[in-house]
C-alpha cells in the first residue's frame, strides 16, 4: 500500500517533534518524488519545526515556497512565524508577518493576538501592545484570561503596577476569572514594586476565594521576603507549603 498524504504528514510531524529536521526535509522531498503533493498541513508542520529550532528564516523560505505553489497560509502558518521571529529576537519581522497576515485577508484569532501581545511586551514595546489590546477590546472579540494575563505581566514589567492592578480588578466585571497564573503575575508585580501589603492581601484572597496558590505563588513571596531580609517570614511560608 503506497503511503498517502496523511502518512507523510505524520512522519514529518514525528521528525519535527524530535528536532530531526534534516530527516523531515528528506521525507518532504520524497513525497514530491512519489507524486504525493504536500498540503498546507505539511508546510505548517515543517515551518513549526524550523521555528521551534530557531531557524525561522528557513521557515520563511518554506512559506514563500508554499505561496508560490498557490497555497494560502492559514492563521496557524502566520502565528507560527510571528512566534518564531519573536523567539529569535526579531521584533520587526514578527510585526511585518502580522501586517502581511491582515493584508492577505487571513483573520488573526485570539491565539495570534496573544502571541503578538506577548512578543511586544517581552521586547519592551508595551505602548504598541496596549494600542492593539485596546483595539481588540473595542472589536468585540472574546478575550481569554491568557490574553489579559499577558497585558498584566507586560504592565508590571514596565513598572506600571497600578495600571496592572486596575486591569486585574476589572476582570470580574468583564466576566473573566483570574487563574493562578494571573494571581502569581499580579503578586509578583507587587513584590517587584515593594508593595508587600498588597501582595500579602492578594495572597490571602487566593487562599480564601481560590484559585488555591501553587508553588509558583509561594516561591514568589518567599523570594520577596528573602530580598527584604525577612527570614522568619520566608520560613513560615516554606512550612505552609509542606
Amino acid at each position: 500500500i503506497a503511503p498517502d498524504i496523511f502518512t507523510y504528514n505524520s512522519l514529518i510531524n514525528g521528525f519535527c517533534m524530535h528536532d530531526r529536521l534534516e530527516e523531515a526535509k528528506k521525507m518532504f522531498a520524497l513525497m514530491a518524488s512519489k507524486d504525493c503533493l504536500p498540503n498546507v498541513t505539511t508546510y505548517n508542520t515543517l515551518i513549526k519545526g524550523f521555528c521551534k529550532s530557531k531557524r525561522v528564516e528557513d521557515g520563511m523560505k518554506l512559506f514563500r515556497e508554499m505561496s508560490q505553489r498557490g497555497f494560502v497560509g492559514s492563521a496557524v502558518t502566520y502565528t507560527t512565524l510571528i512566534q518564531g521571529f519573536f523567539q529569535a529576537g526579531d521584533c520587526e519581522n514578527a510585526q511585518q508577518v502580522f501586517k502581511q497576515m491582515v493584508s492577505s485577508g487571513v483573520p488573526p484569532d485570539i491565539w495570534t493576538y496573544s502571541i503578538l501581545l506577548d512578543g511586544l511586551c517581552n521586547h519592551g514595546k508595551l505602548e504598541r501592545a496596549l494600542v492593539i489590546f485596546q483595539d481588540l477590546q473595542k472589536s468585540g472579540m472574546e478575550l481569554n484570561i491568557f490574553t489579559y494575563t499577558i497585558i498584566i505581566e507586560g504592565m508590571c514589567k514596565a513598572g506600571k503596577v497600578e495600571d496592572a492592578w486596575k486591569l486585574f480588578c476589572s476582570l470580574n466585571l468583564k466576566g473573566v476569572k483570574p487563574d493562578v497564573v494571573t494571581y502569581t503575575t499580579m503578586i509578583s508585580g507587587f513584590c517587584r514594586k515593594g508593595s508587600k501589603e498588597e501582595a500579602d492581601a492578594l495572597f490571602r484572597k487566593m487562599k480564601e476565594d481560590g484559585p488555591l496558590p501553587n508553588s509558583g505563588v509561594y516561591n514568589t513571596l518567599i523570594r520577596a521576603r528573602l530580598r527584604d531580609g525577612d527570614k522568619a517570614g520566608s520560613a513560615e511560608l516554606i512550612n505552609e507549603m509542606r
